[in-house]
This record gives structure tokens, sequence and C-alpha cells, in this order.
């Protein structure tokens, strides 16, 4: 029946035209669903890809959270006055006066017996600027002198619940709601209504100000701002060209597949040549076939990858000590990459397609593809792309020489060169099963060179796997043989490091995370353990 179908839209349409292309699309989605089993590879390793390249996107933007929303809000500067100054009340009202709409946050540090940190907070959590630091988790927000809101830990540790009674720097407080900071869940604390802090260890002030732009503030004033994301890539960026790569193997290995696919449906192609199919509408059989098999990647993928996500993000959340927005994800590089696994298989059956698309009508319909005709390629543009992009990889690594533009051109250069030596890398190896090579080894490598148009394929996809193999091994020793490494951490808590400034200030510090290079640029440093002297 689908060949009847066939014949009477092509012999209809004159020269093929829509109804044609049509009739072809929905036999080559019909074609996917009837032997799925024989495209199960390709399928599968699409829908990992997908399904790593959403969860990979995701982690990446949401695991480093917003920087300095923890502790300035939406501010652009904080003001700190110690709570000893005794000019406290003047000084903040001078503040205000000068800078218009200020948050004022009075903090009391609360003598818990532990070594847990707590403050008694008082902070508006509808101002101008603090509001993104806090969130109601359950009940209501202080709106009393007596009522006091407790983040959960805090109300674990004093084991009160909401309505219960807490006592606090001496005086009794009436539990309103769990309140939490949304980012930076471990920040501890007891929110009360401003002013109720009578006694405050800091008060923080947050104001709108340009950096340097903040003068005659008291001698005992400190000023901080919030730090900035840097000037490197995006994590979504990263991940999306990490998925780029995993498409670029498995689009070789889909050619293989496709391939296959291919001779094995020779016969059925050349009945719809017979029956006045046009090369396009047989090449357009292949790439609707390559279409389905992308969406149903995608479709599965999709699904797999968004279960993950909503499944991590508590753990995520656990480990960051932020809360995470499960939609608020990197849309723009979850399409592109759904796109670009589409777009892969469909330029995967393209090539098996034209290929099929020259054979004789006779010659399909036997069921015997003709034999190829002899191919001179020169292996000049092969190794001069292969060589463009291994030195370009070589430019962009850390000699300053290239960026992040030419390391991916890099590696596009890289692929593209390996593709096109791949053909005749295999040529090369069936010349090779000379008379002293053993039975098995000659079959093989002559099997290589007789079927060269999936075997160049796969060789290509294994080259790929082992350079990307390589170069991650290769850029992780690089990038952890340096002992004092500006871009990460560098020294353990148990280590010391002693630096002065070039301003002539001596610093010395414990570091129980990591010293980085883009907050300080010290001049001469001294660093114990394993670290080296400059």
């Amino acid at each position: 029946m689908s060949m009847l179908y066939l014949l009477r839209w092509v012999v209809w349409a004159r020269d093929g035209g829509m109804p044609a292309r049509r009739a072809v699309i929905r036999w080559g989605v019909r074609l996917f669903r009837r032997e799925w089993r024989q495209q199960l590879l390709v399928v599968g390793l699409l829908t990992v890809a997908v399904a790593a390249m959403v969860m990979g996107s995701a982690v990446a933007t949401a695991a480093p959270g917003q920087p300095g929303e923890a502790t300035f809000g939406t501010a652009t500067a904080m003001i700190t006055l110690p709570g000893s100054d005794p000019r406290l009340a003047a000084d903040v009202a001078a503040i205000r006066q000068r800078h218009g709409t200020v948050d004022v946050i009075e903090s009391e540090n609360l003598s818990t017996g532990t070594t847990q940190d707590v403050q008694l907070r008082a902070e508006d959590p509808r101002a101008a600027f603090g509001s993104p630091m806090l969130a109601l988790v359950s009940g209501r927000y202080p709106a009393a002198p007596g009522q006091v809101a407790l983040t959960g830990a805090v109300a674990d540790l004093y084991g009160v619940r909401r309505g219960g009674v807490v006592r606090l720097a001496g005086r009794s407080y009436r539990v309103s709601g769990i309140v939490e900071n949304p980012g930076n869940l471990l920040d501890e604390f007891a929110l009360v209504e401003p002013g109720q802090v009578t006694d405050p260890t800091q008060v923080s002030i947050l104001l709108d100000a340009q950096r340097g732009g903040i003068a005659g503030l008291p001698s005992a004033a400190a000023v901080s701002y919030p730090g900035t994301d840097g000037s490197g890539i995006r994590p979504a960026v990263i991940a999306l060209a990490a998925s780029v790569l995993g498409l670029v193997f498995i689009g070789l290995v889909a050619v293989a597949g496709f391939t296959v696919m291919a001779q094995r449906r020779l016969r059925a192609l050349g009945m719809l040549s017979s029956l006045g199919a046009t090369g396009r509408n047989i090449q357009l059989v292949m790439v609707a076939n390559g279409a389905a098999v992308g969406a149903a990647a995608v479709i599965a993928g999709g699904v797999a990858g968004f279960g993950a996500w909503l499944a991590y993000v508590p753990h995520l959340q656990a480990a960051t000590g932020h809360v995470i927005d499960p939609l608020a994800l990197p849309w723009w590089v979850i399409i592109t990459g759904m796109a670009l696994a589409v777009i892969t298989t469909m330029l995967a059956a393209r090539q098996p397609a034209r290929t099929v698309a020259r054979v004789p009508v006779v010659a399909a319909l036997s069921g015997r593809p003709p034999r190829a005709n002899a191919v001179h390629r020169s292996a000049r543009a092969g190794l001069a792309t292969l060589a463009a992009g291994l030195v370009l990889l070589l430019l962009s690594g850390g000699t300053g020489a290239g960026g992040p533009g030419s390391r991916l051109i890099g590696l596009i250069a890289t692929s593209a060169g390996m593709c096109l030596l791949a053909g005749i890398c295999v040529t090369v190896l069936g010349g090779a099963a000379g008379p002293r090579l053993p039975v098995a080894v000659r079959i093989a490598l002559r099997d290589l060179a007789r079927y060269r148009a999936r075997s160049g394929a796969a060789l290509a996809a294994v080259s790929f796997a082992v350079f990307l193999a390589m170069l991650i091994t290769l850029g992780a020793s690089f990038r952890f043989s340096m002992a004092l490494d500006w871009t990460g951490e560098n020294l353990t808590s148990s280590q010391l490091i002693v630096y002065t400034n070039a301003h002539g200030g001596g610093r010395t510090a414990g570091l129980p995370g990591a010293l980085r290079g883009r907050q300080h640029r010290p001049s001469r440093e001294l660093a114990c353990g394993r670290c080296t002297r400059r």
C-alpha cells in the first residue's frame, strides 16, 4: 500500500513537487518506525548526549549562584560601622541624609554555648536593597516588638517551633515564622523588627553607590563592594561546547550506521526511483529518517535530562548552600543543543543518501551495489587542516597568544582534519594487507578497504574519541602541575602564606580556602608546604 501511495503522488506531481516531498518524508519516518532496532545505537548515544547536555548546562548555571546577592542584595556598596562607635546613631543619620535611600541592618552576636555563629538581626524584609536576602519559609515576618523569626537551624538549636517562646539577648520573643537567606543557606540568624537591637555589634548600611564614590565617612567605617563574575566564558557555554564535541563523535558513528541502512534499503530505494522519484526525493527519504532519529533521541534525552535535574536539585542546593530555582535554566543553550542533535543526524544521513541516489536503477533493483570507482584524493588538505588545528590548540593553551576563540577553531579544524584523513587511512591499511600477515588480519584489513564508506566514518569516530581523551588528560595534567596557581585553590587549611602588596603593607593569613590572584596581586610571597618560593 505504501508503494501505491508513493506511485500516486509521484505520477500526479510533475517534477516531484511538494506532494512528492511529503510522501517521501512520511516514508522516511515510517522507515524509522519499522527499523528502530537497527538504529538503536545512534538513538541511545544521542539520548545520552542530550540528557548530559541538559543536566550539565543546568548544573553549571545553577551551582555558582549570584555573586554578592547573599550579602549585598541588590545594593552596589555596603558601609559597615562597628557597634562600639560612640556616634553610631549620628553617623547612620548622616549617611542616610547624604545618600537618600539606604537599608540599615543592625546585628548583635548571640552566645549560644556552641560553635555555631548566630546573630540577632534587625532588618526590614521589604527594604529596597536587602529584600533578596530574606525569604519566608513558613509563618510570617515579625510585625511587633516582641516577635522574632528564626532560621531552621536556630529553631532546632533552641528547640522551639512557630508560636513558641525563645529567650534571646536577655529578652523573650514569640516565634512568628521560619525564614532563610536564599543566597546563603548557612547564614543563621534571628530576625526582629528594625530598631529592636539595642546593643548592636555591627551596623551594615546597603546603598547604591559607585566604586570609590563614597566620601565623608567616619574613620571607623569600612566600605565593601560585591564581587563580579569575572570575564571568563560562562559555564553554560562550556557545557554547550562539550556537548558539541560529543555530537561530532556521535555524528561520525551515525554516518556508518546510515551507510549500512542505505545499503540494506537499496532495492526499495531503487523501486522508488523506478516509479519516477528524482535523486532529491531519494536523498530526502534518508534525511527524513535521520530527522526522525534525532527527534526521537531529543525527546527521550530531554525527558531523562529534566527528570535527573529535578531529582538532583535538592542535593545541589544543600551542597552549594543557596536556593536554586529548578526552572531558571539556560534555555537558549538547551534549545541550541537539541537543535544541533537533530541537525547532526540529518547531516549524517545526507552523505549516504547522496551515494545511494547516484546508483543506477537497474543496479539498485538487483540489490548489488556497483563497484566503486577509484577516486584519487590528496592528503594535503587533511594534513594542512589537522596541522592548523593542532597549532591553534597549542597557541591557546596558557601562552597568552590565543584565547577561547582560537581554542574553539582549533578543535573544529582538528576534527575536520581527522575526518578528511580517515578514508585515506583506511586505504593505507587495506594496502598493508600483505601475504606475510595472518589470514584473520588480512581479511579484516581488506574488509576495511572494501567497505571504506562506513569503515572510514567509524575510524574517524574512534580517532576523535582518542583525541578527546588525550586532550582532556593533557589539559588536566597541565592545570594541576603548578603548585601556586592563581586561578584555583593552592593551599590547604594547615598551610600559611605571607605576602606584601605593592603599597608596602604586610599581611599574614591562614588560608582556609584559596588565595585567588584576581583579588590579591602580591609582589612577593613566601608559601610553605609543597608550594614554591618566589
